[in-house]
């Protein structure tokens, strides 16, 4: 009976192993299958990594007022032929929100990016303007499985790439703000492999219990068997 249960568990290690493995396969081969263009997009994108994110702004005027729930660092202005232009700033720190007032040299078409710092594997961005937003994950990073991190709410399109999942909100005028939370692709895989060895483990135990259970009656039949 042991030795059953035993077998009986690390077939369920490896079967499980195996699945693991080849869903792993499944979603890594998708990462070459999908690009971004990331030119047409005409929103708001936001590109994370493990300590910033970066904030790439569509500028068409003069200047730019812009209400941050963190303070922008590198804030850099460029046309759409990726020139660098000049531009003057104001700054104010009020009810706990950064306020940047942009003034530029002249008329630029283009973008303003600068980064914001961050840690953590979550990100929550309040909609101050109904506008498209796009953000793009750390490399190696993804969302969607309920058990590990899923974005609120969900998106319209979830592009795999293999620069950063992608994804966006095509309208805004109704989210007061977007959360994700987000994890390592490997981690359904790791915690697959976990499941398996606790559930392997669970079986030994049971198989042991048993045991000493068979034990014990063998030993009191047998006592009982003496005494008679």
């Amino acid at each position: 009976m042991c030795n059953s249960l035993l077998k009986a568990g690390l077939l369920i290690l490896l079967v499980l192993m195996a699945t693991a493995a080849l869903a792993f396969a499944a979603q890594d081969g998708g990462n070459d299958a999908l690009t971004l263009a990331a030119d047409q997009f005409n929103g708001t994108t936001y590109r994370l990594s493990e300590r910033e994110v970066e904030t790439i702004l569509p500028v068409n005027g003069s200047s730019a007022n812009l209400t941050l729930f963190g303070e922008a660092d590198n804030m850099t202005l460029f046309d759409e032929s990726g020139r660098n232009q000049s531009f003057n700033s104001s700054y104010q720190f009020k009810r706990g929100e950064h306020i940047y007032s942009l003034t530029f040299e002249r008329p630029v078409r283009g973008r303003l990016i600068y980064s914001m710092e961050r840690q953590g594997q979550q990100f929550i961005l309040p909609i101050k303007d109904p506008v498209p937003v796009r953000i793009i994950l750390p490399q190696g990073y993804t969302t969607g499985e309920r058990s590990l991190g899923i974005a609120r709410p969900e998106p319209d399109t979830f592009v795999v790439d293999e620069s950063g999942d992608v994804l966006t909100w095509n309208n805004t005028t109704q989210i007061p703000y977007i959360e994700i939370n987000y994890y390592r692709k490997s981690a359904p895989y790791a915690l697959m492999i976990i499941l398996a060895i606790l559930a392997a483990a669970g079986l030994v135990l049971m198989a042991q219990y048993l045991y000493s259970i068979r034990k014990l009656k063998a030993a009191r039949i047998e006592m009982e068997e003496e005494r008679n």
